[in-house]
């Protein structure tokens, strides 16, 4: 099942330890991220990879602080519309994100490739349908990234509760 903004509740009210979000329609992924948010349910989510090429230049950042995403930039206006989620005062959302500074690749008319836009007549979606998809080693390291995070924020969630019931009790 695909999560909708009309079941997300249902989706999500499964006591997870973490989710990471990969879904690349904005109206479910701006509900998802809104919904953890909301419930305080550790999330990470995954911008786009479409038009780029360089698996150096990915990075987990705040959502806030994304560049060069479309798609995260799409959710953002989406969050703050329709959810009300607005930046604190550290221009921060409280939501991590992995994305890439990567300026995009554009198809052009002659076929070769551009970072200044595209030429192309017809759809200019960051789609393979329309011939601008992604590569592999881009959206793997995506996923690798967004699960290496999770678990280290997992581990660290468990360490400190750790620490926290081993204490030794104080001197009275």
């Amino acid at each position: 099942d695909f999560i909708t903004p009309e079941n997300v509740v249902e989706m999500l009210d499964q006591n997870f330890s973490y989710v990471i979000d990969t879904i690349d329609s904005v109206r479910p992924k701006a509900a998802l991220l809104a919904y953890c948010r909301r419930y305080a349910i550790p999330v990470i989510t995954v911008g786009g990879a479409g038009g780029q090429i360089d698996p150096t230049r990915i990075a987990v950042l705040d959502l806030a602080k994304t560049v060069q995403d479309p798609l995260a930039a799409s959710v953002r206006e989406r969050l703050r519309r329709d959810f009300g989620v607005v930046k604190n005062s550290k221009g921060k959302l409280r939501i991590d994100c992995v994305s890439s500074s990567e300026p995009l690749m554009y198809p052009q008319i002659e076929g070769n490739l551009s970072r200044s836009g595209c030429t192309t007549e017809g759809s200019k979606r960051m789609d393979c349908a329309s011939g601008f998809g992604a590569v592999t080693m881009v959206t793997a390291t995506f996923g690798f990234i967004a699960v290496a995070h999770a678990l280290k924020k997992m581990i660290a969630k468990a360490t400190a509760s750790q620490v926290l019931d081993n204490r030794p009790l104080s001197k009275p």
